[in-house]
């Protein structure tokens, strides 16, 4: 049936009557999910094409001004904090973290949530993360908690995701298309009932927590992927394989910008230092995503190597990703590796290999680089801001961020 439109004052009308009706019968208030349904109507009434999302304009997303000084907390920081720990024992290790966090000049935790398609909160999603479980049970919340503590002193926490990695066992239950590769067994990408897994994942954080963002790291497709297609994909025919995979992730990263930004968040990810390995092996395309409106609001490589490194220097990795071409709004952050401090012997580095334990101002130099060509940096990870091996390195940070 074809719908003629409207003139507007008509169509003005209409709607006011339709809000009344809609106050009257709701009690005085219109419910948003009625109006959001019933919005695309009248406009098409209206004689009207629902505009598509504004993604030019900036996003809804609030992402501080200020340099980005981060630290990566991950399940392998939280293990030892939480294992066997009775609630208040596990206040006390959280609140020693961000006192840490904030005593070594930072102000942004990124906070590992999910590590393996579990929680470190109640979910109803989720299984409960086995270092998580009995603090749970007792009625304790870390991620709540975290959240708080960082608040409290100054800090911003985003909540820390690898969307598809499962384990060592396989999901149970009507679970959505998994596979193994190694060890590890992974959701596929390609299934849309695990994109909905983890969008609904993401969605309960949001809703339920006030963390100040939503990050994924590099753990996209495993290495190993077979070139002519795995049993379990549908790959159309003639297709080009590493395109199609692409697709598969990029349709990830587009909706969770979405949801997140639907709430007022940013949305951003930790790739590889290799440009071409995330998009050929992970089948990341970083470059699309820095380049193109809705996919993220910031992006921090993982720069994982020394400025001696024989074949991929921190220099020229960190060139080649201010190189690409980034769409106003797009942060870019540097991924360190403070893990590597006081390391006799970094073995892939070749003639750099004995960089980190011959000096000890590695991080503090990587810092000033970032600091004149991009917008902050992150630490991987937050058991070195306290290990004895990383101390001088840590010192030569202080004095950095605290000059005038």
């Amino acid at each position: 049936m074809l719908v003629k439109s409207f003139p507007l004052l008509t169509f003005l009308r209409f709607l006011c009557r339709i809000k009344g009706y809609m106050r009257k019968s709701c009690g005085g208030s219109v419910p948003r999910r009625l109006a959001a349904a019933l919005l695309p109507l009248l406009l098409l009434l209206a004689g009207c094409r629902p505009a598509p999302p504004d993604t030019e304009q900036p996003p809804d997303s609030s992402i501080p001004a200020e340099e980005l000084r981060g630290v990566w907390v991950s399940y392998l920081d939280l293990a030892p904090l939480l294992a066997d720990a009775d609630p208040a024992t596990a206040a006390r290790a959280l609140d020693g973290v961000m006192d840490t966090v904030r005593d070594r000049g930072l102000n942004t935790v990124f906070f590992h949530v999910r590590s393996h398609s579990d929680a470190l909160y109640p979910s109803a999603v989720y299984p409960a993360a086995a270092v998580a479980a009995p603090l749970l049970a007792a009625g304790f919340d870390p991620l709540g908690y975290a959240v708080e503590a960082a608040h409290q002193r100054g800090l911003t926490l985003h909540a820390w995701i690898n969307p598809y990695r499962i384990g060592e066992a396989p999901p149970t239950g009507d679970a959505p298309t998994h596979f193994q590769k190694g060890d590890t067994w992974y959701y596929a990408p390609s299934d849309p009932a695990a994109r909905r897994l983890v969008l609904t994942g993401v969605r309960e954080i949001l809703d339920t927590y006030a963390v100040d963002g939503i990050h994924f790291d590099d753990y996209f497709y495993p290495a190993g992927m077979a070139p002519e297609g795995e049993t379990f994909e549908s790959v159309p025919v003639g297709g080009d394989i590493t395109v199609w995979r692409q697709t598969q992730v990029d349709a990830l990263i587009s909706a969770v910008y979405g949801l997140s930004h639907s709430r007022g968040r940013p949305f951003g990810v930790s790739p590889m230092a290799a440009i071409e390995r995330n998009r050929t092996e992970a089948y990341a395309d970083v470059t699309r995503w820095m380049a193109q409106p809705g996919y993220i609001d910031y992006i921090c490589p993982q720069l994982y190597t020394g400025f001696e490194h024989q074949t991929q220097p921190f220099t020229d990795l960190l060139d080649r990703w201010i190189a690409l071409p980034r769409r106003d709004g797009v942060r870019l952050y540097g991924g360190l590796a403070l893990y590597k401090a006081g390391l006799a012997d970094d073995p892939y580095a070749g003639t750099g290999r004995g960089e980190w334990a011959e000096q000890d101002d590695i991080i503090a130099r990587q810092v000033t680089a970032l600091q004149e060509q991009t917008d902050g940096f992150a630490l991987f990870r937050y058991a070195q801001l306290t290990d004895p091996a990383a101390q001088n390195e840590m010192e030569n940070l202080r004095v950095l961020l605290t000059a005038d």
